[in-house]
């Protein structure tokens, strides 16, 4: 029998698992065989599975598997008859596993790291953007430092540059801190290394985070703690405004403290000190007299609420107030 392409009407030629047109390269038909092997169970018969006959039919797009073809969740046997409910969810958990094998054969320890970074920027809450960025740095570098570091180093030292060139501020503790909650063991100096050649090799620019890009993120975190959100609802006139007084009164505190002066301290730290500050200063009436209901000494941010939302030492964020924050709610 003669075959014609019913597209250029050119001649067919039969390869391993085809019949293509020599002419245009069209596949007209693929081939498959019925194997020797049935599937029997207790209730008779279900039909036998089709397969190309090419030695490798896992690199082939249409099918991808030998049950069904490629992402086909519904199965039918050879005479075409509908397969039982039973058994269609038994072919779907094996074509599943199946299908998961066959891609990641010989890439596990990647893609192990690709489901630590989708864990830990969903814990986080990070962007798809940033994400986005993340694995476009890993791929970019780590055929060049797969052999100096851990994959897993090399993920988050990726998804840490990304975080700061998408300005989302996410300070290092609570990086090391999610990863060590999925099940990794990774320092916070390995991750800053990771990120250093990540860097030299990729060649991009990396800005210092300051003190003022922290304030959104600390006031962001206290608005979800629920018992710290009732006590300032009881305490102040309005909620919203306070919030935004906070931040206002903060921002203008840490601009009469220069960026000489700071000493290359904890941005975060610092932030979040001001942060103290400014609510004492609002609890004292020495600035925005409405908000709070009645004066006080203290404000109902205190440093150790502080420190417990935020995950710091308290007598880190109490040493910060003391020498760099009180000296100018003095001034007041």
């Amino acid at each position: 029998m003669k075959y014609r392409c019913l597209e250029c009407d050119g001649n067919l030629i039969q390869t391993d698992s085809d019949i293509v047109c020599i002419n245009c390269g069209l596949i007209a038909q693929q081939i498959y065989e019925k194997p020797s092997i049935q599937l029997i169970s207790s209730e008779g018969s279900y039909g036998s599975q089709y397969a190309s006959i090419s030695e490798q039919p896992s690199k082939m797009k249409t099918l991808g598997t030998f049950i069904g073809a490629f992402q086909k969740k519904n199965f039918v046997d050879s005479s075409g008859s509908q397969l039982t409910l039973s058994k269609k969810l038994q072919y779907r958990r094996l074509k599943s596993l199946n299908d998961i094998y066959l891609h990641l054969n010989g890439r596990q320890r990647e893609y192990r790291g690709f489901g630590l970074l989708s864990r830990v920027c969903s814990s986080l809450e990070v962007t798809d953007a940033t994400k986005a960025d993340a694995l476009f740095l890993f791929q970019k570098v780590h055929h060049q430092l797969k052999r100096k570091m851990k994959l897993s180093c090399i993920i988050m030292g990726a998804l840490y540059l990304a975080v700061r060139t998408r300005k989302e501020n996410i300070e290092l503790s609570r990086l090391v801190k999610a990863v060590q909650f999925n099940g990794y063991s990774i320092a916070g100096k390995d991750i800053i290394r990771s990120a250093s050649l990540i860097r030299q090799y990729a060649k991009i620019r990396v800005r210092h985070v300051k003190s003022e890009e922290y304030l959104d993120t600390i006031i962001g975190r206290i608005q979800k703690d629920y018992l710290l959100r009732n006590a300032i609802q009881k305490r102040t006139r309005n909620r919203e405004e306070f919030f935004q007084q906070l931040r206002v009164v903060a921002k203008q505190l840490l601009n009469r403290f220069p960026l000489t002066k700071r000493g290359g301290r904890n941005p975060f730290i610092l932030a979040a000190a001001m942060i103290n500050a400014a609510d004492i200063l609002l609890a004292r009436q020495k600035v925005f007299p409405e908000c709070y209901l009645r004066q006080s000494r203290r404000g109902v941010l205190t440093q150790k609420k502080l420190s417990e939302i935020l995950e710091i030492a308290e007598f880190t964020l109490r040493e910060h107030y003391l020498l760099l924050a009180k000296p100018l709610v003095q001034l007041y």
